[in-house]
């Protein structure tokens, strides 16, 4: 899915879109959009599961800094701890897949 946003009376909605969807056509895909705070609400509950593990934090290089940061700006970490995203369009599941990158305490 990619991010995208529509205007309507100078009010701003974001939401992810189905690239295949976009591709071959709306029949594609079994979930054509979803409203970006779904899938976004969704990823930092899940990254606040697993980044309360001290062990997960560890393996990713996540300083204690960083974990106290993460409260106030989960968006900075999101982007460097996730690997990848994934939504399953029938169950509405979202996963997350971890990587291993370096997190530097810069903003």
């Amino acid at each position: 899915m990619i991010p995208t946003y529509t205007a309507k009376r100078g009010r701003r909605y974001r939401y992810y879109v189905c690239h295949a969807a976009r591709q071959n056509g709306w029949h594609s895909c079994p979930t054509k959009s979803l409203s970006a705070d779904v899938i976004e609400e969704s990823v930092v509950a899940q990254l606040r599961i697993a980044l309360s593990i001290e062990e997960t934090r560890k393996q990713l290089l996540v300083s204690d800094a960083d974990w106290q940061v993460f409260e106030g700006k989960p968006a900075r970490l999101v982007r460097v701890v996730i690997e990848k995203i994934g939504y399953d369009g029938t169950t509405g599941a979202v996963t997350l897949e971890l990587g291993t990158s370096q997190v530097n305490h810069e903003d």
